[in-house]
């Protein structure tokens, strides 16, 4: 059962900062998962800011050479994900635009998806928060954890 939108403290408080998504470990077979569930969604890929094709995970993290910013719209909100090392997929949200229930309810029906599309937990923070997860949605029992003490 997914906690509801009231349940975790300061998960969408508008503090000026982002909230974190993040897989630890992840190796080849878990990017070339992420790019087979980007099928599901709609999404736009610039390099350096240019608008380009995606050139699919493997090859953003391949290039060193500049910034990636793949974002993903979910009617109001906004996940992006910028490829920043091979072991960690990392995707962030501005809590400014998690308004309510809803967008909260899409936010963590993508996080499940992406959980268990890779098959590895995700865990949600407040930004650059990693070890502090407010929420944790595990693919092997399909269940989310609230943690007691985030920042």
């Amino acid at each position: 059962m997914r906690p509801n939108f009231h349940d975790v403290a300061g998960l969408w408080d508008c503090d000026g900062s982002l909230r974190d998504i993040y897989v630890q470990n992840t190796e080849a077979v878990h990017w070339d998962r992420f790019d087979r569930l980007l099928s599901q969604y709609e999404f736009t890929y610039t390099f350096d800011g240019m608008p380009l094709p995606f050139p699919g995970s493997r090859g953003a993290l391949a290039n060193r050479e500049g910034s990636h910013l793949l974002s993903i719209p979910l009617d109001g909100t906004v996940i992006n994900c910028h490829f920043f090392i091979a072991q960690q997929l990392e995707l962030d949200i501005s809590a400014k635009d998690v308004a309510g229930p809803l967008e909260h309810e899409r936010i963590l029906a993508f996080v499940e998806n992406l959980a268990e599309a890779l098959e590895l937990p995700a865990d949600i923070t407040p930004e650059n928060w990693e070890e502090s997860p407010f929420l944790t949605y595990s693919p092997a029992t399909k269940s989310w954890l609230m943690h007691e003490d985030p920042p």
